[in-house]
């Protein structure tokens, strides 16, 4: 553990990986631990809070003021915010949601899927996540390792390097809310919002455990594992333009009338997906035993522009017609650098929630819109949000052929080098120092 005077944002990275053993049931697998951290990038904002006092109770009787002691009765679920640019799709497909692609070499295709279709699914690999944030020796940068470059996410620290690190860890990730904001001038971002059922805090980057809790509260021992290498990544991409973002509607026009949404100028447009969830708790359960999520999922688009025209119409059709039950398509296209598309947020079925217009002295009309749509099952096509991220997430396999001829991925370069993996020992026990370097 190396002392520091300070932390800034130059000395961090942060990675996201599935919660446990994997799938892959092949002999080799099995002697591997099943958590693999790819990197995210583009990150700029990361906080968490831990809120101890949130789940005790105090043990209170008569014959004493104060309390006699104190016990907790519930999950403390620490929370999270995440921040990123939008960058490739790449951080979208390892955080679990649904892309539509999984290969660089690809054009991009629109998904079928429901963004959160593994949510859905109960998808072990993808209904929840383990986050990592590596804090490296103060003054240098995260992505300053000798191992570290853009082609090479697999690297290794060097032995000194790991004893200079500091790992927090985040077990049992539940994203509660997703949000894409785009506005004139500014970068598209991404914004999440989460909680965990566990933090744990490691001065070293190499041997560490699981965070992620099992039903009983206990530790999911599947071995102990490394964190690579930090990059900047090599997306294809530095950062998206504003210009580059195109909103469309299938339908531009309501029978009930007002802003004509085919021809304004778009300020800022916003997609918010909630995700929130209710625990279910059992008696002879330390923690909750599930934690679903909360129906009906409405995903809102929020739209702000400077008004240009009108549609004619009136308001009272929405009492006495059937104005108020039209739909439309919302497509939300963003390009790359090099003019292919990078991005498709889709909103199949949307509604038109509400129309807000707002006039001062000697300045633009503006329009303030809110549209809805509602996340359908997995397999539903037909309404729901759609979205389709330029490249792939990484695979949730382990291929120790990876970039050989012999290998299924070895074209794209997408499979795990063994480096972000250790083999399984004895819980608790320590590894090899061999396996360090």
């Amino acid at each position: 553990m190396a002392s520091r005077t300070r932390i800034i944002s130059q000395s961090k990275a942060v990675y996201v990986a599935p919660t446990g053993v994997l799938t892959n049931a092949t002999t080799e697998m099995a002697t591997l631990s099943g958590v693999m951290p790819a990197q995210l990038h583009r990150v700029d904002t990361f906080s968490f809070d831990v809120d101890i006092a949130g789940g005790r109770q105090d043990v209170r009787e008569f014959g004493q003021l104060a309390r006699i002691g104190t016990i907790n009765l519930g999950d403390l679920n620490p929370s999270f915010s995440l921040g990123y640019y939008l960058g490739n799709g790449e951080n979208e497909g390892n955080l679990g949601f649904a892309t539509g692609l999984f290969a660089k070499t690809a054009s991009i295709t629109e998904s079928t899927d429901q963004f959160i279709k593994g949510i859905l699914d109960e998808d072990p690999n993808k209904r929840e996540k383990n986050l990592f944030v590596l804090t490296v020796k103060e003054g240098n940068d995260a992505f300053a390792s000798s191992s570290s470059f853009s082609e090479n996410p697999t690297g290794k620290f060097t032995k000194t390097e790991i004893t200079q690190n500091d790992v927090v860890s985040f077990g049992n990730c539940n994203f509660e809310s997703y949000t894409a904001n785009f506005a004139v001038g500014e970068i598209p971002r991404v914004d999440i919002e989460g909680t965990a059922e566990n933090v744990t805090f490691d001065t070293t980057s190499s041997g560490l455990y699981n965070p992620s809790l099992n039903k009983a509260g206990g530790r999911a021992d599947t071995g102990q594992f490394m964190l690579g290498t930090p990059s900047t990544g090599n997306m294809d991409v530095l950062v998206l333009r504003p210009e580059d973002v195109t909103l469309s509607f299938s339908k531009e026009s309501f029978a009930f009338g007002g802003t004509n949404i085919g021809d304004m100028h778009v300020q800022s447009a916003s997609v918010e997906v909630p995700l929130s969830r209710t625990p279910i708790e059992a008696l002879g359960s330390a923690k909750a035993v599930a934690k679903p999520l909360d129906f009906p999922i409405n995903v809102t688009l929020s739209v702000s522009a400077l008004l240009k025209n009108f549609d004619e119409g009136q308001i009272d059709k929405i009492l006495t017609g059937s104005a108020g039950n039209e739909v439309t398509d919302i497509t939300l296209k963003v390009n790359g650098e090099t003019g292919s598309t990078a991005h498709i947020f889709k909103l199949h079925d949307a509604t038109m929630d509400s129309q807000g217009f707002s006039q001062g002295l000697d300045d633009n009309e503006t329009i303030d819109l809110v549209f809805s749509t509602q996340i359908g099952g997995a397999n539903q096509t037909g309404q729901g949000f759609f979205y389709s991220g330029q490249n792939a997430v990484q695979p949730d396999i382990y291929d120790p052929k990876a970039g050989s001829a012999g290998s299924t991925v070895a074209l794209n370069k997408t499979g795990f080098n063994a480096g972000f993996f250790y083999k399984k020992d004895n819980e608790l026990a320590p590894y090899s120092p061999t396996e360090d370097g």
